[in-house]
Formats: C-alpha cells, sequence, structure tokens
C-alpha cells in the first residue's frame, strides 16, 4: 500500500508540474511531449483510481456494518460489487463517447471533401468549391477552399499550407487522436481540459516552426492565421487550431526571422523524458497491480453475504 501511495504522489505531482511551467516559449516538441505525457498520466490515474475503488477499498473493510442489509433476493456483496463498479462504467462511457465524436470527425470531413472537392490547388492541396475561408489539413490532404484562394494573398496562402503540411509531416494527428482519448479518460479529473488546450496549443506552435523554417515571413503567417480565423467556422473542427490564435499571432510578431529556433532548457531537456518514462511505467505497473490487489482481495475473503432466506 505504502508503494501505491507514493507512486500516487508521483503521478499528481508529474500532472501538476507543466501547469506551473511556462512553456510558450519552449521548443514546441517538447513542450507538446510533456503535455500530452500530462493527458495520458490523468487517463492513467483514472484507470487507477477506478480500480483502486473496485479491488483495494472493500478489502479495507470500511462496509462491513452494511453486510447484513438485504436488497429482495440480491445480497449486500452483490449490491456491493454493483456500487464500485459504476466508476468503471462512468469511464467507459466517457471513451466510447470521445471515440464517436473522433469518428463523427472524421466522416465530416471525408463527407465535406465528397460534396465540396472541385480539383487540386496549390503545391497538391485539394480545393474546396466553399465560400467559406478554410485551410485545414485532414488525415494526408490539405484542404484549402476556394474563399481562401480568393481572400488571402499568394504570401499568406503559401504559408498557410505550409503551416497545414507541417501538421502533416510531423504526425500530429496521432498526438491528437491519442490527446484526445485521454481527455475523454480523464474528464473528470481537475485541469484536463487546460491541458488538452496547451497540447492543441503545442501542435499548432510546432506546425508554426515548421513554416518559419520554410522561409516564410513570421508576419505574414500570423496574417493568414487571424484571417482564417476570422473567416471560417470548420477550420476548428478540422484543423488544430481554434482558441490559440491570439497566442500564436503573438509569438509569430515577436520572433526574430534570423533567429535559431529555441534551446531547451536542461531542465526542461530532462523533463520531457521523465514524463513519457513515467506513462509508460504506469502504463505497464498498473495490470499488474491490479492483479496483485485482486488476488490480496480473495486471500483475505469476500465480505458477508446475505440473501433473502438469512434475513428471514
Amino acid at each position: 500500500m505504502t508503494a501505491l501511495l507514493v507512486a500516487a504522489a508521483l503521478a499528481v505531482c508529474a500532472i501538476a508540474l507543466p501547469h506551473a511551467l511556462r512553456l510558450d516559449h519552449a521548443p514546441a516538441g517538447f513542450a507538446a511531449a510533456i503535455w500530452l505525457s500530462a493527458l495520458l498520466l490523468r487517463a492513467l490515474a483514472s484507470i487507477g483510481a477506478v480500480v483502486a475503488i473496485e479491488v483495494y477499498l472493500p478489502v479495507t473493510g470500511p462496509l462491513e456494518p452494511f453486510g447484513a442489509w438485504c436488497a429482495g433476493a440480491l445480497s449486500s456483496h452483490t449490491l456491493t460489487d454493483a456500487l464500485f463498479a459504476l466508476p468503471a462504467l462512468v469511464l467507459a462511457g466517457s471513451l466510447v463517447a470521445g471515440i464517436v465524436a473522433l469518428v463523427r470527425a472524421h466522416r465530416h470531413v471525408d463527407a465535406l471533401v465528397r460534396e465540396y472537392a472541385v480539383g487540386t490547388g496549390p503545391d497538391g492541396s485539394v480545393v474546396l468549391g466553399d465560400g467559406e475561408l478554410l485551410i485545414a489539413a485532414a488525415g494526408p490532404r490539405v484542404l484549402v477552399s476556394a474563399g481562401a484562394l480568393v481572400t488571402l494573398d499568394d504570401a499568406e496562402l503559401r504559408a498557410g499550407l505550409e503551416h497545414e503540411r507541417g501538421h502533416i509531416v510531423l504526425r500530429h494527428r496521432y498526438l491528437l487522436i491519442a490527446g484526445e482519448l485521454a481527455r475523454a479518460v480523464a474528464r473528470f479529473v481537475p485541469g484536463t481540459s487546460a491541458a488538452a488546450r496547451e497540447l492543441t496549443f503545442a501542435l499548432e506552435r510546432h506546425a508554426d516552426l515548421y513554416a518559419l523554417s520554410r522561409r516564410h515571413d513570421p508576419a505574414v503567417l500570423a496574417s493568414a492565421i487571424c484571417k482564417t480565423a476570422r473567416g471560417s467556422l470548420r477550420a476548428p473542427a478540422l484543423s488544430l487550431g481554434g482558441g490559440v490564435v491570439a497566442r500564436r499571432a503573438r509569438l509569430l510578431l515577436e520572433a526574430d526571422p534570423e533567429a535559431k529556433p529555441p534551446r531547451a532548457h536542461p531542465g526542461l531537456f530532462a523533463l520531457a523524458p521523465l514524463m513519457v518514462a513515467l506513462v509508460l511505467v504506469g502504463a505497464l505497473a498498473l495490470p499488474f497491480a491490479a492483479h496483485a490487489g485482486y488476488h490480496e482481495k480473495h486471500r483475505l475473503g469476500t465480505p458477508h453475504t446475505c440473501h433473502a432466506s438469512d434475513a428471514a
């Protein structure tokens, strides 16, 4: 039990630490790794709490005074098991809801392409015959609307396309899916929504830096981002944008085009792999902890069972 408490305290510290750091100017890849790890640790902590309720809590005996309670033909032990199963059912339902939302978003994108695609655009993008202003990465494709082709100038369009291509090249969609699934599992843990927003911001900034590395002007990219955010209702659902536009634009306008990319602070350089290692260790240790708790529960014996015939 002491080891479990130590592990829980370590997980809480690792989850809370990123919120105390200023990662806006940190290398975007490190920031994304830290925030994704924080989300995954939240998910593991949620699963661990459910396991503790289901496996460890009955062993401590706090429900023994209720052992003689009966409900018709059901024993108190059966009712207790049903009660302890509720958190797991809630967690499973939340995960299923997250998966359904991702599937619906994917189908929405496919339907949009089928309905509005009119041909190939600049740099191999797919042109949508829609007046709404949209540039977005959708799987392995970059989508650009007719409205964006008309509204953005050539430099803004090239910078915007390069940003979305950065999402594809850097495999951000897989990180986003992992983050969304972790957020669904950990939605009841305080700070989860904020961590998900920070992951989104880090991935967006990573794609911004990819575009800047291709010699695009930061002010031009900031202008394209702001115009797209003002003119598109679909962009938040398709791309990784949305609520981080002002922060991204500020960082881009503060950027020096001639400066080298920021280097990771030694502490940050150590924190990112440490967070990833904690996720891996937690994912590997959780099944063994649940297995050990299950056998400990049965070694100590099951709670008193009372049937309707006993009450008579």
